[in-house]
């Protein structure tokens, strides 16, 4: 058995959101000297990142949707090994009633026995009129209160009609929830920020509880089947160089790490700042971003879009994803009204959508044949809507169903997805990425 201290934090009112309680949690452990690590319940990108600014490491995805129930396990086990904590954040069933059809807080909380702890916004409490009691639920957190005499009267309320304790509380810190509100899309919240929630935080908190409940049981011993080192032989030694930069930053760090135990070489690059790619890259690997807030500055390193072409031109394979499709396009609109060249791998023009909606997940199937994977190969990830995609070419659309017929599109060996594809729940998809170009084509 692994001791794994382990809590699901999550809400249950829809127009609530847990993340500035789960960043002030994070951030109060961490900043006591404890590791923490955070995961998100979907393998979608959030709106903001402060995971990173309020433990110091990477966020990681689960997602039962796409995962089994033991590739889960094994992908918890293996980022929250060693960690004074881990901490789930999502939403808990009252919140998903709107129809979604993605990864579920709640099953997470049943495959990984995690303890849950409920955000409720004090603000959507009329007088005594609370939410119904979330089955199972462990422990409250209060959030938006404003001092401690409030906090006292809504505890007795709830304790008395939920019969859960209360275990912390945030504060309504006007300012501070503004500076957030201003923040773009995509951006992790400055650190000191997270710390401000902390402090907050640290008033009200009861640690001995959280911590009792977060040690209640052990975990399982996984053995491992997905992050296994693989032993290639006399295969040749891939690289995979990766994008990463303010423009390109968003990647699944379990997906980067499964490209290395497979034999995989990973090199980063700056399509922003470079001049050139990693020597005797095999394979880029675009992932998304907001290039739109700086395609000024890729249109202007013309050494990085000549070395992209020659890259394609050479036969050698691209997979680009949401806003690193966009920068494969022949141009790129931005939200000024700007028209501006990019790649010219893809026979397409991104436009930045005026009005992106959140991540919807997706399943298809390729229907033609590509280094990707076969045709038949079901694929799922999460729609990426940050951008419009118009051709002004011969595109070849990988699947077929009505309405995605844009969601996966390649070009010689240029390949673009509007889907974030997390290949740890999708072994077979990943492994096509590890053959050379000419084995990837002649499997098929």
């Amino acid at each position: 058995m692994l001791r794994l201290p382990r809590l699901a934090v999550g809400s249950i009112q829809p127009s609530v959101d847990p993340q500035p309680v789960c960043w002030a949690l994070m951030a109060l452990v961490s900043g006591q000297g404890h590791r923490v690590q955070h995961y998100y319940s979907t393998a979608c990108f959030p709106r903001l990142d402060g995971g990173p600014s309020a433990t110091g490491t990477s966020s990681r995805h689960l997602d039962s949707w796409l995962m089994t129930p033991d590739v889960c396990r094994e992908v918890f086990a293996h980022g929250a090994d060693g960690t004074g904590l881990a901490i789930v954040e999502g939403r808990y069933a009252p919140a998903r009633d709107s129809g979604w059809r993605g990864g579920n807080l709640d099953e997470l909380c049943d495959w990984l026995d995690l303890p849950r702890v409920v955000v409720l916004d004090v603000t959507h409490i009329d007088g005594c009129c609370v939410p119904q009691r979330p089955p199972q639920a462990d422990a409250l957190i209060l959030d938006n209160i404003r001092d401690m005499h409030h906090l006292a009267r809504l505890q007795t309320t709830l304790e008395s009609l939920w019969g859960t304790p209360v275990v912390g509380a945030l504060e309504t810190l006007t300012p501070l929830r503004a500076a957030l509100a201003r923040l773009p899309r995509g951006a992790a919240p400055p650190k000191e920020l997270c710390h401000d929630l902390a402090a907050s935080f640290a008033r009200y908190a009861r640690l001995g509880r959280l911590r009792e409940l977060a040690d209640r049981r052990e975990f399982p011993t996984v053995r491992p089947f997905v992050f296994k080192a693989s032993d290639r032989g006399d295969a040749p030694k891939l690289t995979v160089a990766v994008a990463f930069d303010d423009a390109f930053r968003c990647y699944f760090p379990d997906t980067l790490e499964l490209l290395e135990l497979s034999g995989a070489t990973v090199v980063d690059f700056s399509p922003l700042r470079d001049e050139s790619l990693p020597t005797d890259a095999d394979l880029v690997y675009l992932g998304c971003g907001h290039p739109e807030r700086h395609a000024a500055a890729l249109a202007e390193n013309h050494c990085m879009l000549f070395a992209l072409r020659e890259h394609v031109c050479a036969g050698r394979r691209i997979y680009a994803e949401g806003g690193g499709m966009a920068y494969l396009c022949e141009h790129m609109v931005t939200p000024e009204g700007d028209r501006l060249p990019m790649v010219g791998a893809l026979p397409l023009v991104a436009a930045a959508h005026p009005r992106p909606t959140p991540p919807t997940p997706v399943a298809v199937t390729l229907a033609r044949k590509s280094w990707l994977g076969r045709p038949g190969t079901s694929v799922r990830g999460y729609l990426n809507s940050n951008f419009l995609f118009e051709p002004s070419g011969d595109l070849t659309g990988l699947v077929s169903q009505p309405g995605h017929e844009r969601d996966l599109v390649g070009r010689y060996m240029a390949i673009g997805s509007r889907l974030h594809l997390n290949f740890v729940s999708q072994p077979d998809v990943l492994a096509s990425f590890l053959r050379p170009a000419c084995e990837a084509m002649s499997s098929i």
